[in-house]
């Protein structure tokens, strides 16, 4: 693996793993090298699953036995079921909502990993959410104070898995899971990345390209 691999790998994973297994959050089980045997026959959507956290938290949910729904655009839904998504749903279609509400309401659901961030997930997830009958924990990366009754997102933040009480999903995850999942190519370091230029000097030139928007990539600046 190259080190422009490598990169699209520590933050996400860090972050991904914090908002999945945190047992205040949603609580799934932690994955296992090998894979999982037996399907906990329990739901998460994961909102932005062509992103680069989205990416990994699906591979890591479904390493766990979750069943994935993710969104993402439709020239993506390959990529994400090639992760491990089950189903996709495009985020742009004006019946996104419903589609995924009739989902979870067939299912045990374990919540919602916002990996997006921002007014419209917020406005989207907040809107399942609220068409559901149970409350469900929602996992974010970024802070909102849009809080309903049915809509209470915790931000996420990657560091949280190296401190206590979470420190051990840290350990499992960096110590156990990965480094065997690697080897064993069951888990991938995607999105693949884009390298935008190297050196300091391309710093801005990558955040300008990351302001455009980016889906199913990672935006790399070599040093």
């Amino acid at each position: 693996m190259t080190f422009e691999e490598a990169v699209v790998l520590p933050l996400a994973i860090s972050t991904a793993s914090a908002g999945l297994y945190d047992p205040a959050i949603l609580n799934l089980p932690l994955p296992y090298p090998t894979g999982c045997d037996d399907a906990t026959g329990k739901t998460i959507l994961i909102w932005g699953g062509a992103s680069s956290v989205g990416a990994i938290t699906i591979q890591l949910a479904a390493a766990s036995g979750a069943t994935v729904i993710t969104t993402a655009s439709p020239a993506n839904h390959d990529f994400v079921r090639s992760l491990g998504a089950s189903r996709a749903f495009d985020y742009r279609s004006a019946s996104v909502i419903e589609d995924i509400v009739g989902v979870l309401k067939t299912t045990p659901c374990y919540g919602v990993f916002d990996a997006i961030g921002g007014d419209a997930s917020f406005n989207a997830t907040s809107t399942i959410l609220n068409k559901l009958r149970e409350y469900l924990p929602v996992a974010t990366v970024i802070a909102t104070d849009k809080v309903t009754d049915k809509y209470k997102p915790k931000y996420v933040v990657a560091f949280s898995i190296i401190q206590e009480p979470t420190k051990h999903i840290g350990e499992w995850i960096w110590s156990n899971y990965i480094p065997k999942a690697l080897a064993n190519g069951s888990f991938k370091a995607k999105p693949d990345a884009s390298v935008v230029g190297h050196g300091l000097e391309s710093i801005q030139r990558a955040l300008d390209v990351h302001k455009k928007g980016v889906s199913a990539k990672k935006i790399v600046v070599t040093l």
